[in-house]
């Protein structure tokens, strides 16, 4: 029997390879001698470097830039193909966690960081940019990012503005002449899930900016400065953010990437699977098990587990086995809905919230010798 452990990280817990070795522990532990492939993978959001890096080797760049509020940290970015291709994380930069509760605000914060990985990234030779649009903290429609790359904003009085969510109305032109170079011989690749347009009821100010702090006062200011801000994009360019899913992803950070230098949007979870080769992979094992934080009435949505399970149902005569950190929702119909024989959470073994992240890896290895075994899952030792 050849075992697959394909899980995704589980968020504010484990990477994802952690959560695949934890599980294969267990599993040699019930299964002396058990054919296991370890295989990470991720849906373009926070942890797809690591997890192209497990696969494809690659060198890490690191660099100084910029955090969401300006201050000064160092940033790495994974680079493939002798230096032609850089994997950069939004969240590397420009992400939710690298603020503090209390500091997160959009009005406030900018993607400059990531404008300033990309630029140092084209400058040492790459030419093919994969950038990941998950856990921002911004919805400042990639002004910031624009001016790491030479675009510059400019007031009603001809003052040079340092843009953020906040100041978006205030842009009255942009001026791009002095956009880096090489920007337009690259070609840019964003991983992105997220279907939201920038503007509208479901657009980035209003779906996205609370989840990043934004009050409704905020949700307003953003709501206005994404409409204006794109509007001087579609007078500038004929670029119309409107008919481009994907434009309001992590606060429209990349309008001016698909605007001025024909970024494409692909699925994440597409592109990493293509990328690591996981359907030759399904296809060559008989058991697959997957895996995310929580697994819920999101999931459907172009997470991992859903994504997998897809893969495994064009596969035929597979087995599909599901972990979580949590599960909710009905658990047997979530189960059919993925066409998983069994589905375990970690949550169901530990005695709290608390106790089920700080000791993940220990209930995964206790999931792990359950997986394979018939009958209902044994209890957690005390």
């Amino acid at each position: 029997m050849k075992i697959l452990i394909v899980p995704d990280s589980f968020k504010d817990c484990l990477p994802a390879v952690e959560v695949a070795r934890s599980m294969a522990e267990g599993i040699f532990e019930s299964l002396p001698g058990a054919n296991i492939l370890i295989f990470p993978i991720a849906d373009g959001g926070e942890g797809t470097a690591a997890c192209l890096h497990f696969h494809l080797g690659g060198e890490w760049l690191t660099m100084q830039v910029n955090d969401p509020l300006h201050r000064l940290i160092q940033a790495s970015c994974l680079v493939l193909d002798q230096g032609k291709t850089a994997v950069i994380e939004m969240a590397a930069a420009s992400g939710l966690e690298l603020l503090r509760p209390g500091e997160r605000d959009p009005l406030k914060t900018s993607t400059l960081g990531t404008g300033e990985m990309i630029r140092h990234a084209i400058l040492q030779g790459a030419r093919k940019i994969i950038l990941t649009l998950g856990s921002s903290a911004t919805v400042d429609a990639g002004t910031g990012l624009a001016k790491a790359l030479g675009f510059r904003f400019i007031d009603h009085a001809g003052r040079e503005i340092h843009p953020t969510g906040g100041n978006l109305e205030q842009i009255a032109t942009i001026d791009s002449d002095q956009v880096l170079p090489g920007l337009n011989q690259t070609e840019i690749v964003i991983a992105c899930d997220v279907q939201n347009i920038l503007n509208g009821p479901q657009g980035a100010a209003k779906v996205y900016g609370p989840q990043k702090g934004a009050t409704p006062r905020a949700v307003r200011i953003l709501r206005n400065g994404l409409k204006h801000i794109s509007a001087l994009v579609m007078q500038d360019t004929g670029f119309d953010a409107g008919q481009h899913p994907g434009s309001g992803a992590a606060g429209g950070a990349a309008l001016f990437l698909m605007a001025y230098a024909n970024a494409r949007i692909v699925k994440g979870f597409d592109l990493i699977a293509s990328m690591t080769g996981l359907q030759a992979a399904i296809n060559d094992h008989d058991v697959v098990i997957t895996g995310e934080g929580r697994i819920d009435s999101q999931t459907g949505y172009g997470k991992v587990v859903a994504s997998v399970a897809r893969l495994v149902s064009q596969a035929k005569g597979k087995r599909l086995i599901g972990v979580a950190g949590r599960i909710d929702g009905p658990a047997e119909d979530i189960r059919k809905q993925y066409g998983m024989e069994r589905l375990f959470a970690i949550r169901d073994y530990a005695s709290s919230d608390e106790d089920s992240i700080r000791n993940a890896a220990a209930y995964l290895k206790i999931i792990g010798k359950q997986v394979l075994r018939h009958g209902a899952p044994a209890d957690a030792p005390s």
